[in-house]
């Protein structure tokens, strides 16, 4: 029995130091340029312009650029913050507005897969 039992937990102990991943150390890169979402609802030009490029939205915003490449990919620093680009609302909302931060480019990183 005790030489069933360490069989067992030897072979457990094998196979799951070959599971782990990659050390830290070694990362895959990819830059990723995109459009971040549109500010919600209308608003007067100069509060749309402030509101798409508060820190937190924005880190927010890169962050899902990064994750829209595939599992395991997130934000390693931001390039260029691009330019805010804001368009008019119309209808009942003219003179109010909408913007946006374009052609952001971000750099990704994920951890190296060892497999």
């Amino acid at each position: 029995m005790k030489l069933k039992l360490l069989i067992l937990s030897a072979a457990l102990s094998f196979f799951t130091v070959n599971s782990f991943a990659a050390s830290v150390d070694e990362w895959v890169f990819k830059e990723v340029t995109g459009n971040l979402k549109s500010n919600p609802g209308c608003l007067t030009k100069e509060k749309a312009h402030k509101k798409a490029i508060k820190p937190y939205r924005f880190k927010k915003y890169t962050n899902l650029l990064c994750n829209d490449i595939g599992y395991g990919w997130s934000l390693d620093k931001v390039l260029d913050k691009g330019k805010v680009d804001c368009d008019e609302c119309g209808g009942d909302f003219e003179g109010f507005y909408r913007c946006r931060a374009e052609n952001v480019k971000v750099q990704c990183k994920q951890v190296k897969r060892s497999w």
